[in-house]
């Protein structure tokens, strides 16, 4: 018989797509549950699992989430068993609370990351400035060497 399971994913896991993920995992898994953000920064799961082995497999799917995607830190996965039974349609479902104030607080997220990009990208500009200003330099001394 299946268990109703509460996990709690601390760390950088809310505005990162995170949510998204953990759908995939669980459906590719068969897994039946909710995956919402909780309001202390937590993302929290509710699932079934009859088997140990799926709930196990599952926890390290979302761990190695951070791995594979550099905007998602997870610090720490904690596990509840509830007393209660839950049935959940087939598949987990994202439970989505977006107000205004959570849009904006996705939007400004976004902003940072695309400040971050475009540093990168004036740093790399400027290493290969350098680099072709080292290249035309050396194209001159072989030029007058000949």
């Amino acid at each position: 018989m299946s268990t109703t399971y509460e996990l709690r994913i601390y760390g950088k896991v809310q505005h990162v797509g995170f949510r998204d993920r953990i759908e995939h995992i669980g459906r590719g898994l068969g897994i039946s549950g909710v995956v919402y953000n909780h309001k202390d920064g937590t993302v929290r799961i509710l699932a079934n699992f009859d088997d140990e082995e799926i709930k196990e497999l599952f926890k390290k799917s979302i761990k190695a989430l951070e791995k594979k995607d550099k905007l998602i830190k997870i610090e720490k996965i904690e596990e509840k068993e509830l007393n209660a039974y839950i049935e959940f349609p087939e598949g987990i479902s994202r439970l989505s609370s977006d107000d205004i104030l959570e849009l904006n607080k996705k939007l400004d997220v976004g902003v940072e990351y695309i400040k971050m990009i475009f540093e990168k990208l004036d740093t790399i500009d400027k290493k290969l400035d350098d680099k072709f200003d080292t290249m035309v330099e050396i194209l001159k001394e072989i030029r007058d060497k000949l």
